[in-house]
């Protein structure tokens, strides 16, 4: 592969990298974890969930602490906002692993040129 290649591939993925780093270093609000929704039977043996139709659905922020899974219940006023901080937040987790992986591409890529442009040394024969 030709090293102007590699170098216009390389800024390519730099400029890609930017972008990146500008996002991670100016995020949006956010909050940890995953908006969970789940149904719920009240325990009234007459109601209509000892029939099988659940109440809900009840929104829960589930993340994991300490290798336990926490369930925070998220009130209806809140929930459109929580929602929207707990996207930013995988959004913000996705980019970290894509400016992982751009790293990864640009070091390969200059390895490459480092690969073309260096040679061993020979010492020349006596005469």
């Amino acid at each position: 592969m030709e090293i102007s290649i590699l170098r216009k591939t390389i800024d390519l993925l730099e400029q890609q990298r930017q972008k990146a780093i500008t996002y991670l270093l100016y995020p949006k609000d956010m909050i940890s974890g995953s908006i969970y929704a789940t149904y719920k039977k009240c325990g009234n043996k007459n109601c209509r969930c000892a029939k099988g139709e659940l109440h809900g659905p009840f929104n829960y922020i589930s993340k994991r602490v300490d290798g336990k899974t926490i369930l925070t219940f998220v009130r209806k006023a809140d929930e459109s906002k929580i929602t929207k901080e707990a996207q930013n937040y995988r959004e913000y987790i996705k980019i970290i692993a894509k400016l992982n992986k751009l790293d990864k591409k640009i070091y390969d890529n200059v390895k490459k040129i480092k690969d073309i442009k260096t040679t061993d040394y020979e010492r020349p024969e006596k005469i």
